[in-house]
């Protein structure tokens, strides 16, 4: 399970990547974007493996090489996301705490969207991170 771990965070890393390559200002709401459609596509069936394995994790059998997997995939986001903000001039300690926040963010409105089957949360935080990003102490 460790292995599809890292694999599907990895995957979301470079997808994340991509769009921060391909739209410096906006690529994190690029990326919001295409999950936006993912989860409509999927009539709110496709959520953040990373997440549900969060969730399962204690009642898996390999339970703890789990739970020491999750925080890597999600430190690793943090990371991509907090470089990203300091490149656009964030302080390092101002941009770590904003890329939790958008990660929080994020994965909550996906739970959020398929709880409630519909999309209003996403594009929620499609308007508010951009505003999060511009905040910088």
């Amino acid at each position: 399970m460790t292995k599809a771990i890292f694999w599907a965070g990895g995957k979301a890393a470079a997808q994340l990547q991509a769009c921060l390559d391909v739209d410096n200002k906006n690529g994190i709401s690029l990326f919001l974007s295409q999950w936006r459609e993912r989860l409509r596509k999927s009539d709110f069936r496709a959520g953040c493996p990373i997440v549900d394995a969060a969730i399962e994790a204690p009642q898996e059998p390999e339970g703890e090489k789990v739970k020491n997997a999750l925080p890597q995939v999600f430190n690793n986001w943090q990371s991509l996301i907090a470089d990203h903000l300091i490149s656009q001039g964030h302080s390092v300690s101002n941009a770590q705490t904003l890329a939790l926040g958008i990660i929080a963010s994020i994965e909550g409105a996906v739970v959020l969207c398929r709880a409630h089957q519909n999309i209003q949360p996403l594009d929620a935080i499609l308007k508010c991170v951009p505003k999060l990003m511009e905040y910088n102490a």
